[in-house]
């Protein structure tokens, strides 16, 4: 067997049964595959929304925080006013700018005052400054009362190396780990630039070391899932901010975090083999990325109800699928094993039998109905195939009977035509040639219809009996007129041996002796619609009424095949029409047309066969 005939191997109820089940698997794990993939899309698309938004609102915060820092401290670097009619000079006026000016002539007292100024502004203002830094131009430094920022972890702060900023700056300054002794977050340095009040021209820095408990503050207020959270990496790649303390100052390629979306990008990274959300937006104040990160579960909580659900779903489809299909395939399978059982009793020979017929539009009832007119059918076929049978049988028998009447009707040629070459002998030797002619012609008649090796010969070979018959005729009646008119390629045709001479014969006796000679016969052979023709033409009286009544009669009982050769029957028009019949077909024969009178036609039809 095939492999692609593997599905004839189960029966049809077992090949329903799995069709509906697989339909049914395959339906629900679509349904739940899709319903996954829009979900999962849904949930990520829901949480880079809210992510954007969230980002972009807390970028917004610190950058308005770190504004407002750097706006606080122009007062202080400005100082009280110069002047005060009441009060008299004021030695704090504009006391940081002139130490940035001309700092190296101040002394330690006034050096000071300017200490003093910018450990007011970290007293008065923002408790979470850890110290403010004043560096000039030329790289002096002057620190707040009351600071920690000299520790030699910061060596590497913004106040100590790169060139003075024009520009407000928010730096990240990093602790190294290996030198702290606990771990601790970096601080932020807000450098704030300072100018000349006459020439405007930039003459040092401010720089505010500010904790990130604010971002903390800010960030703690936003939460993403259960476990979710928000992270900072500035412009470089490193982490100014994480929960994870030990991941501070550190660059993200280094770290679990791996790829991260920077600007307003999402992006879905993996990590530890599940699958984590995360979205960024860049602050145009800071340039730092503010990033969201939340596992995909938990953004996409009710997938995972919605796999379960599909599941369940999917059991109890198949717990009834096992249930109740197979009861309902039973149903619709019976009527086809019924058919089945019918058929074999059809393969038995048991063509009576029938199925029963609802109305309706069930194709199965539609197959019975198809079923009983098969039968039906096949009930009359056998009977016409046993009818065609019997009429074969006759058929034979009669084809039988034509050939056995056809020799009963001829004279026994062997003693007649050996008789006629003696006469031929004596009229020779007597001298008189009409009967040594007349006993030529007739002894090769019948020399001629003694040999029978077919049923079929050429035309040609007809034709040259008939001119030893005609030869005869004229012998007998002087005037006597014969015409044979057949073409060439005419000549080859094969034909039905002795069919020729009996008609001319036939014509003879009704239109030459009644007569006495006075007439004439024309043969003419032509062909057509790729048949055979040859007329037989007579001036006789034609066929007497009754005569040809009877004949017509007589041959359409031939046509027929319910007419038996009668004993009496001669090698006549009745006997040639028969044999014509039963080789060719009721399509070819022969035809009569007799005008009382002026004479008669007799029509002889062949299908046209060429020796090859």
């Amino acid at each position: 067997m095939k492999w692609s005939h593997w599905h004839y191997r189960f029966s049809f109820k077992t090949k329903i049964l799995g069709l509906v089940l697989s339909v049914s698997f395959v339906s629900i794990a679509l349904m739940a595959v899709f319903t996954s993939y829009y979900y999962t899309e849904s949930a990520k698309d829901d949480f880079y929304t809210i992510a954007q938004d969230s980002t972009a609102r807390i970028n917004h915060q610190l950058d308005r925080y770190f504004t407002q820092m750097a706006q606080s401290t122009y007062a202080s670097i400005a100082g009280p006013l110069p002047s005060n009619s009441l009060l008299g000079d004021n030695p704090e006026s504009g006391l940081l700018q002139k130490w940035l000016i001309s700092g190296e002539n101040f002394n330690r007292e006034q050096e000071a005052l300017v200490e003093g100024i910018m450990s007011k502004y970290i007293a008065i203002n923002y408790s979470n400054v850890l110290g403010i830094v004043l560096r000039s131009l030329d790289g002096r430094l002057i620190y707040s009362k009351d600071h920690s920022l000299s520790h030699p972890m910061i060596e590497s702060s913004p106040w100590m190396v790169g060139p003075l900023s024009d520009q407000l700056k928010i730096v990240p300054s990093y602790y190294r780990h290996e030198d702290a002794v606990v771990p601790a977050y970096p601080y932020i340095t807000l450098i704030v630039p300072v100018f000349d009040p006459n020439s405007l021209k930039l003459i040092g820095n401010l720089n505010i070391a500010l904790s990130i408990t604010e971002i903390q503050d800010i960030l703690g207020q936003t939460r993403l899932g259960k476990t979710g959270y928000f992270f900072i990496v500035d412009s470089s790649g490193e982490i100014v901010y994480h929960p994870d303390v030990s991941l501070a100052g550190r660059h993200v390629e280094d770290t679990a975090l791996g790829l991260l979306p920077f600007g307003k990008q999402d992006a879905v990274i993996k990590r530890n083999g599940e699958k984590i959300l995360m979205s960024g937006n860049r602050s145009e104040v800071t340039g730092w990325n503010m990033v969201a990160s939340v596992p995909m579960h938990e953004m996409a909580s009710g997938l995972d109800f919605a796999r379960k659900a599909t599941l369940w779903v999917m059991t109890g489809i198949i717990a009834l699928s096992l249930l109740f299909i197979p009861r309902m395939v039973g149903q619709v399978v019976q009527p086809i094993l019924h058919l089945r059982n019918l058929m074999k009793r059809v393969e038995t020979g048991d063509t009576k039998v029938s199925a029963i017929v609802v109305p309706g539009r069930d194709e199965i009832q539609q197959l019975n109905g198809s079923f009983n007119q098969m039968t039906s059918r096949l009930n009359k076929l056998i009977h016409t195939v046993h009818h065609l049978e019997i009429n074969e049988m006759k058929l034979q028998l009669r084809q039988r009977d034509a050939h056995i009447q056809a020799l009963q009707n001829q004279i026994n040629p062997h003693l007649l035509y050996n008789t006629l070459e003696i006469i031929k002998s004596i009229a020779f030797i007597e001298k008189v040639p009409t009967i040594e002619k007349m006993a030529t012609r007739l002894a090769g008649v019948y020399r001629y219809t003694s040999k029978m090796p077919g049923s079929e010969v050429l035309l040609r070979d007809e034709l040259q009996n008939l001119h030893n018959y005609l030869d005869i005729i004229h012998i007998r009646f002087d005037h006597f007129r014969s015409n044979i008119s057949v073409p060439e390629s005419c000549m080859d045709c094969r034909m039905i041996k002795l069919s020729l001479q009996p008609i001319v014969e036939n014509s003879v006796k009704y239109a030459v002796e009644p007569k006495n000679g006075h007439a004439q016969i024309t043969v003419e052979a032509y062909e057509r619609e790729g048949d055979l023709v040859i007329d037989v033409t007579d001036n006789g009286n034609g066929f007497p009424e009754e005569d040809l009544e009877r004949i017509m009669h007589r041959m359409e009982l031939v046509e027929q095949q319910s007419e038996p050769f009668a004993q009496e029957e001669s090698v006549g028009i009745i006997n040639v029409h028969a044999r014509m019949v039963l080789k060719y077909g009721s399509a070819y024969g022969v035809r009569i047309q007799s005008i009382p009178g002026k004479g008669s036609v007799v029509t002889l039809k062949f299908p046209k066969k060429i020796n090859p």
